[in-house]
């Protein structure tokens, strides 16, 4: 709603300086020349460009800013995975390596009250 308010709000600035302006002006473009161009035309025009251009590198930037976004959340999720085999590596280790401590004879219950 707020953005149907200004956009309104700026037409009807742009429509009161463009019937305020309706004088004629030359243009020379090197070689070229436009004649009769409105003033309000002059000054609109380039306005409206620059806001267009700045949309498009606003888009592409956003584009980009989600692209390396998805890929770092497929990295984390990879991590995530690896570190959870990692996890269940390393519980299978310490299992082993208890079996094989009371088959030697070292394990003593004391020692995981202690822990």
């Amino acid at each position: 709603m707020l953005i149907l308010v200004v956009t309104v709000v700026l037409g009807i600035i742009f429509a009161l300086f463009a019937t305020q302006n309706t004088g004629f002006v030359s243009i020379y473009l090197g070689k070229y020349m436009l004649e009769h161009v409105p003033v309000y035309l002059v000054v609109l025009l380039p306005l409206f460009l620059g806001l267009f251009a700045s949309l498009i590198i606003y888009v592409v930037k956003n584009l980009s800013t989600s692209l390396t976004l998805s890929e770092q959340k497929d990295e984390v999720k990879k991590l995530k995975k690896e570190l959870a085999e990692v996890t269940k590596k390393a519980h299978k280790l310490e299992l082993e390596n208890t079996k094989l401590k009371v088959e030697t004879g070292e394990f003593d219950e004391d020692s995981l009250q202690q822990t």
